[in-house]
């Protein structure tokens, strides 16, 4: 059947068409500009028959410690890496142990340092976690680090299969200082959802600290994404749709700071936090999060 591409109306993306072109199995792209949306995320309930119980806000996060913020989530935890510390995962530290590839330096201050170069990340073997990133799943990813955003696409984060690097889920600033996330599904009729937010980091070369966390709500990302203790709005919103597919190792390889991309550059910087956890987080577990990784 002849590829179609279907522009749509900021916000006036209807659930209903998207069942009606995927299963027409046409192939299409949606394209949205979402600026002027209501700041409300895209309603997952419609497209997840059972969605994961998001954890609750705790106490304010000053007072709380490493420890105390992994057991107020721990029941939605799937990996926490505090870099100035170690490359063990803190969740459960016999599990998804964190490897250094060609990282000379670190610091109980700034943590590991990344030279943007393709050679220089951390790597993590994450076999079989395509069940977080199946449609319908919900998830966050936290990060912080301090770097600068020096007119380059820079990448924090992928998931992908290293032999076949090609079906990517990217988390990533842009070279507007805009930060982009991209989730790759292993199956179905979805084959991505794309989403970008205004962000305030500086085109410059200061390094500055940096914290922002993201929500996926079961088909696309949530509008609202967190930095450095606000919420960002997105600003652009895309979704692939195909005749289906079956990539089971796609989330194989967790890469902190590549994304195996000639257009997205390898991280240059300081790697402090990184997180991955089932649900969804409000800005206070988001603050939790930050609170943790500074002290």
């Amino acid at each position: 059947m002849k590829s179609s591409v279907i522009w749509l109306t900021a916000c006036a993306f209807s659930l209903v068409l998207c069942q009606s072109v995927a299963l027409e199995h046409v192939s299409a792209v949606f394209e949205l500009l979402t600026s002027d949306c209501p700041t409300e995320p895209v309603n997952a309930e419609a497209v997840a028959a059972q969605s994961p119980s998001a954890p609750t806000s705790a106490t304010p996060a000053s007072s709380l410690s490493e420890a105390s913020v992994i057991q107020n989530l721990s029941s939605n935890f799937v990996l926490w890496y505090n870099f100035k510390k170690s490359f063990k995962n803190f969740v459960n530290q016999s599990v998804y142990q964190a490897e250094p590839v060609n990282v000379t330096e670190q610091s109980p201050v700034d943590g590991v340092r990344l030279q943007g170069s393709s050679g220089s990340y951390v790597k993590v073997s994450t076999a079989e976690f395509s069940k977080y990133f199946a449609f319908g799943k919900q998830y966050s990813m936290f990060f912080q680090g301090k770097f600068s955003c020096n007119s380059v696409d820079k990448c924090i984060s992928s998931f992908l299969d290293v032999n076949n690097p090609t079906t990517p889920t990217n988390l990533y600033i842009k070279s507007d200082g805009n930060i982009t996330a991209k989730v790759q599904f292993a199956s179905g009729t979805l084959s991505s959802s794309l989403m970008t937010w205004a962000s305030g980091c500086a085109g410059d070369s200061v390094e500055r600290l940096t914290s922002f966390g993201i929500n996926f709500v079961g088909m696309t990302f949530s509008s609202n994404a967190y930095y450095n203790g606000s919420m960002m709005k997105s600003i652009h919103m895309s979704m692939v749709f195909s005749g289906g597919g079956n990539f089971s190792n796609i989330h194989n390889n967790l890469l902190i700071g590549s994304c195996m991309s000639a257009a997205i550059q390898p991280f240059d910087g300081w790697l402090q936090c990184w997180a991955l956890l089932t649900g969804n987080l409000d800005a206070a577990q988001f603050d939790q999060l930050r609170s943790a990784c500074s002290l």
